[in-house]
């Protein structure tokens, strides 16, 4: 279990999440902390594919690269 108390940031690809970091945190988010995604408005540059998510009580798992 992690505690997020903030605004954090993730991203749906494992290989640039591996990019930040030796372990990578999975997280299964609920669509109601969702703040923002990138295919949420349409015509937006293409970014990192970042999901934005509202902060709480997470069960997580790890792996490394």
């Amino acid at each position: 279990m992690v505690l997020l108390n903030s605004l954090s940031s993730f991203s749906a690809e494992r290989e640039r999440a591996g990019e930040f970091g030796d372990y990578i945190l999975e997280v299964s988010v609920p669509l109601a902390k969702v703040f923002f995604f990138q295919q949420l408005l349409p015509g937006m540059p293409k970014g990192e594919d970042e999901y934005a998510v509202i902060g709480g009580v997470y069960e997580v798992g790890y792996s490394t690269l």
